[in-house]
C-alpha cells in the first residue's frame, strides 16, 4: 500500500519544470499588473488630493486609491522571493509584516467599497432626504472610522498570531480570523445587496437606460471585486484557518489581487473619458466626469446632483 501511494505521488521532471514555468509566468504578470496599478492609483491619488471636488464620493476614491497603493507596493515586494526562488529570501519578520499589511489594506478597500455602495444606494432611493438631511462630513467620518477599525483588527491579529507583541495565542488567533471571515462575509453581502438594489432600481425605473457616471462606477467596481478581489480574501482566510486549498490557488489569488487593484483606475478612465477624445483629455476632467461631478450646487454644499442621484430619471 505504501509503495503504491509513493508511486502515485511521484512527479516527472518535465511536470515539475512545467509547473515552475507556469508559476514564473503568473508571478511575472502579477509584477507587471502591480507596477501598472501603482502608476494608475498614484495618478488618481495625486489628482484627487490636489483638486477639491464638491462631490463627497471623491473622498471615497481618494481613500481607496491610497489603500490600493499601499497594497500594491507590499504585493510587489512580497512576490519577489517567489519569483526569484532559491536566489532571494526575506527574513520571517519582513514576510509577516508584508502579509499583515496587505490584508489590512485589503480589508480597508473592501470596507470603503461597501460603504460607498450603501451610500449610493441611499442616494438613489431617497434622493430628496439624502440631499437635505445628509450630515455634511459623513464621508470623512466613515472613511476615518473605517481606517481606525481596520487598524484595530490588524493590531489584534498581529498581537495574537505573530511574535510582534509577545507570545502568540493559537486559540485567540483562530477566533480573530473567524471574526475577520465573518467581517468579510458581511461586507460582501452589504456591497452585493446594495449593488443589486441599485441595478433593480435602474431596470424598474420610469425610464430604463444604461447607468451613467458614478452609479456605473460602483456597479463595475463591485463586479471587479467579486471576480478578482474575492479570491485573495478566501486564500488568506483558508491559509490562516488551516483549510485545504489547491496549490495553484496561491499564485492565482495573487494575480487576481493585483488585477483587482490595478483595474480600478482603468474603470475611472473608461467611464470618464469622452468617446473619440480618449488620451487627449486631462485626467482631472476625466475623474470629475467619472464621479458625475458636472453640475455644481451653490456655495456651502458638499454634493453634486449627478454624483448622488445620477440614475434617477
Amino acid at each position: 500500500m505504501e509503495s503504491g501511494e509513493a508511486g502515485q505521488h511521484m512527479v516527472s521532471p518535465d511536470a515539475i519544470q512545467e509547473d515552475v514555468t507556469f508559476n514564473l509566468i503568473i508571478l511575472s504578470l502579477t509584477e507587471l499588473l502591480s507596477l501598472g496599478g501603482l502608476l494608475g492609483n498614484g495618478a488618481v491619488l495625486w489628482q484627487l488630493s490636489s483638486n477639491v471636488y464638491r462631490n463627497p464620493f471623491a473622498i471615497y476614491l481618494l481613500d481607496v486609491a491610497c489603500a490600493d497603493l499601499i497594497f500594491l507596493s507590499c504585493h510587489m515586494v512580497a512576490v519577489i522571493p517567489d519569483l526569484l526562488r532559491g536566489q532571494l529570501d526575506f527574513p520571517s519578520f519582513i514576510q509577516t509584516s508584508l502579509a499583515t499589511l496587505r490584508f489590512f489594506c485589503y480589508i480597508v478597500g473592501l470596507s470603503l467599497l461597501a460603504a460607498v455602495s450603501v451610500e449610493q444606494c441611499l442616494a438613489t432611493f431617497f434622493p430628496a432626504w439624502y440631499l437635505c438631511r445628509r450630515p455634511r462630513h459623513l464621508t470623512t467620518c466613515v472613511c476615518a472610522l473605517t481606517w481606525a477599525l481596520c487598524l484595530l483588527l490588524h493590531l489584534l491579529l498581529s498581537g495574537a498570531c505573530t511574535q510582534f507583541f509577545g507570545e502568540p495565542s493559537r486559540h485567540l488567533c483562530r477566533t480573530l480570523w473567524l471574526v475577520a471571515g465573518a467581517l468579510l462575509a458581511v461586507l460582501c453581502c452589504a456591497m452585493g445587496g446594495a449593488s443589486l438594489l441599485l441595478l433593480l432600481r435602474l431596470e424598474r425605473g420610469p425610464q430604463r437606460h444604461q447607468p451613467r457616471g458614478f452609479p456605473a462606477l460602483i456597479l463595475l467596481a463591485v463586479l471587479l471585486f467579486l471576480f478578482c478581489g474575492l479570491p485573495f480574501g478566501i486564500y488568506w482566510l483558508s491559509r490562516n484557518l488551516h483549510w485545504h486549498i489547491p496549490h495553484y490557488f496561491y499564485h492565482f489569488s495573487f494575480l487576481m489581487a493585483g488585477m483587482h487593484s490595478a483595474a480600478k483606475p482603468v474603470i475611472y478612465f473608461c467611464l470618464g473619458s469622452t468617446r473619440g477624445r480618449r488620451m487627449r483629455e486631462p485626467l482631472r476632467l476625466v475623474l470629475q466626469r467619472a464621479l458625475g461631478d458636472e453640475a455644481e450646487l451653490g456655495p456651502g454644499r458638499e454634493t453634486s446632483h449627478r454624483g448622488l442621484v445620477d440614475i434617477i430619471a
